[in-house]
């Protein structure tokens, strides 16, 4: 018995110390390419270092755990992938060493949990995947061929997060592309959309989601130019996901490209790519336990879970519209919100028709035919809003 005791005694030392090494690490100034760590003004990291002119990053860096390795994008172009790279430095015998070549023509490096998987996207739309070998890493394979994904992220629970429309067949061109987890049981493999208010209409591509999958960060609010802003997600105990809140002014600073963020396991920095164009694409880094600690406590604001469902009557016939308790969702709670009612154009009700605020219920007589678009608006505490529209159509019998 002394001897068993003795044997794990040692193990749990072992571990322990390798554990603290780790911490260790991430702690010491060689940590993060040696770079002088920034405060809540993001900066450029390592400038000059993982990408120069005519070369910018391409996308999102992905860390080991012990911060001894560092992967990286970088392209000479948004319009085509010739030029694209994943590369790597890796610390070792007391410095950096590298830049290491990975692959070529793929991006968004992510580690699975163990850190034995490298994910990346590729070709096709698809998700690929590396496996590491004595030698590097192995040739990239398609990972789940039948369906189109994006940013593929493993959490600690055991599924994956990704960016998928859920076709099947890659020959299909995505319209919309929404956040969503891959479960696999046995052989089965079900993709499931995370639904709103994580994704809006379009695309939702550009995430990244926590090990412990208490947040994510999304590039919301994308235009056409593909412009957008970083918002965050937390997850709630049901498992479901906060309305998205804008980083603040400091990262949001005016209308820019953000996309492949990245958040170290400590919460302690995010990264993200920014920029205008080709030409001022970096990564940039910058404190966030801060703001991650910060915005948990700053107002939610409502919004339309569940659209309010066009309706019919005849005239002369009196009706009764119940506003189902789905609609609206506020993260403060519902019993905050306001409700009152008017037509889309911002007019009153017409005299037969009547709101009941505190039972939420559209009533009346019809008097006229024609159709009447009502729009019931929800107010929480901190005068943000959320509304949904309704038809109501009155026909003669």
């Amino acid at each position: 018995m002394k001897k068993i005791f003795s044997l794990l005694s040692i193990l749990i030392s072992a571990f322990t110390t390798q554990l603290h090494a780790q911490a260790d690490f991430w702690n010491s100034p060689d940590a993060y390419l040696g770079q002088k760590q920034p405060g809540s003004i993001p900066e450029i990291f390592a400038p000059g270092i993982l990408a120069d002119t005519p070369y910018f990053s391409a996308s999102r860096v992905a860390f080991t755990a012990d911060g001894k390795e560092i992967y990286y994008c970088y392209n000479k172009s948004w319009a085509n992938n010739e030029y694209l790279k994943i590369k790597y430095f890796k610390y070792e015998n007391g410095k950096w060493n590298g830049p290491f070549t990975v692959n070529e023509h793929y991006n968004g490096p992510t580690f699975s949990v163990d850190g034995k998987t490298l994910y990346f996207n590729g070709h096709g739309g698809l998700g690929f995947q590396s496996h590491r070998t004595a030698g590097g890493w192995s040739e990239p394979e398609a990972f789940f061929p039948d369906y189109i994904m994006y940013d593929c992220v493993p959490v600690n629970s055991g599924i994956i997060y990704t960016a998928s429309n859920q076709y099947i067949g890659a020959e299909q061109r995505p319209r919309n592309v929404d956040v969503s987890t891959i479960t696999i049981t046995g052989k089965d493999t079900v993709v499931k959309t995370l639904g709103v208010p994580v994704n809006a209409p379009g695309w939702n591509g550009d995430f990244f989601v926590a090990r412990d999958e208490s947040f994510l960060i999304l590039s919301a609010k994308e235009d056409k130019s593909n412009n957008c802003e970083l918002y965050i997600s937390y997850r709630k105990p049901d498992k479901t996901w906060t309305n998205p809140k804008s980083l603040g002014a400091n990262i949001n600073n005016g209308v820019s490209h953000r996309y492949g963020q990245y958040v170290t396991a400590d919460k302690k920095f995010l990264f993200y790519c920014y920029g205008h164009d080709e030409k001022d694409c970096a990564v940039y880094w910058v404190r966030f336990d801060r703001i991650y600690d910060s915005l948990k406590h700053t107002n939610f604001e409502p919004y339309v879970y569940d659209s309010l469902k066009n309706q019919s009557v005849a005239v002369g016939k009196t009706f009764s519209i119940q506003v189902p308790a789905k609609t609206f969702v506020d993260d403060d709670g519902n019993n905050t919100l306001v409700y009152t009612a008017q037509l889309a154009d911002g007019g009153a009700l017409p005299t037969w028709i009547h709101f009941d605020p505190a039972k939420k219920i559209i009533s009346g007589n019809a008097t006229a035919a024609g159709n009447y678009d009502i729009t019931i608006i929800v107010t929480d505490k901190a005068n943000a809003q959320a509304s949904s529209t309704l038809t109501l159509t009155c026909t003669q019998n």
